[in-house]
């Protein structure tokens, strides 16, 4: 009796001690993206883990009004993106990476929506098109 007392107060050391010990991760330490830096380039950010924790840099409306659009980063990721509220889908946006490509997406009445990414090393800005039936005219971020 005294020996399966004791086995059993040595268990529940060790077990509490294996509890203590055991590292402790945060939601956003214990789900991976897929992608860093300039391997997000042209990439979702939402299917490639990168929204969580992702912070506002920037925003930007068209002259004349319309939408925010938001110039996005994650520093998990290293990769930045454009993204708008719900609006008109033919309110157009973009992350521009300066010297180079640029993303260009379309608004949607039913949900927010996203530019592909842009690893963040690059210089970069966000633009959303002014509205005003010719198309072409755009009002952006600074570069970041």
């Amino acid at each position: 009796m005294a020996v399966r007392r004791s086995l059993l107060a040595l268990s529940t050391t060790v077990l509490t001690s294996a509890l203590l010990l055991a590292p402790v991760l945060s939601a956003e330490a214990a789900a991976p993206t897929a992608c860093k830096g300039s391997s997000c380039t042209g990439k979702s950010p939402q299917s490639e883990g990168c929204g969580s924790g992702a912070k506002v840099i920037d925003r930007v409306r068209p002259a004349g009004g319309g939408p925010e659009v938001q110039l996005r980063n994650s520093a998990r990721c290293s990769a930045a993106w454009a993204r708008i509220e719900k609006a008109n889908s033919s309110w157009r946006f973009k992350i521009q990476i300066r010297g180079g490509a640029s993303y260009t997406a379309n608004a949607s009445p039913s949900y927010a929506a996203y530019t592909q990414m842009v690893g963040s090393s690059n210089a970069y800005r966000a633009c959303v098109e002014i509205y005003d039936g010719r198309g072409g005219s755009w009002s952006c971020t600074g570069w970041h």
